[in-house]
């Protein structure tokens, strides 16, 4: 994904305040999340700049599965720092053995439902790749069974726009159990 294409599919309005907390990915189309099972990522508040950007904390938790061991917990941390004044673009930049790599990304798809009161109950993220990870979406919900029209919506968005109509092309529910298959989005919407 292009810096260029993360910019134009931002959405022009976030409330970062509102997207804290913990989130489930639940569908994607980054590979790396074909052998691991129920990644999720939280976001809280790491300081705001003098400029008045936002810094957040990303901690990304999943389960890996080891040689000889079976499934095991993983986890990798890193600072988001929100690079203009669009609320919706930032740069993650890796903690410990990742501080060497970065990543821009975008939030693309809002929860527009929830009261402006309350935390946001979906998002979509558009992303760069990385050495480790082919640039892409993730869908992402405060629960693993988000309403069947949030998953409507989300194709229908991604359809209808230009840019994401090919790149969230084979996007896939990320698995539960070790013994789940994989299944694309695409083939389980109902129209």
């Amino acid at each position: 994904m292009s810096i260029e294409d993360i910019d134009a599919t931002s959405v022009e309005e976030l409330d970062i305040y509102r997207a804290t907390g913990l989130w489930h990915i639940l569908a994607t189309n980054v590979n790396l999340w074909k052998d691991k099972l129920t990644p999720t990522v939280t976001y809280s508040i790491h300081n705001q700049l003098s400029d008045g950007r936002v810094c957040l904390n990303d901690l990304v938790e999943y389960y890996s599965k080891r040689p000889c061991i079976g499934y095991r917990p993983a986890s990798m941390e890193g600072i988001d720092t929100q690079l203009t004044d669009k609320t919706s673009r930032y740069q993650w930049r890796g903690n410990t053995f990742w501080r060497f790599f970065t990543n821009d990304f975008g939030f693309i798809f809002v929860d527009n439902e929830t009261s402006s009161d309350r935390p946001y109950q979906w998002i979509a993220t558009l992303f760069s790749s990385t050495l480790f990870s082919s640039g892409g979406i993730n869908l992402m919900t405060r629960t693993r069974q988000p309403p069947t029209h949030v998953l409507n919506d989300f194709v229908r968005f991604c359809r209808d726009n230009p840019i994401l109509k090919l790149k969230s092309a084979n996007m896939f529910y990320t698995r539960e159990k070790a013994d789940d298959e994989i299944y694309y989005i695409r083939d389980l919407q109902i129209d």
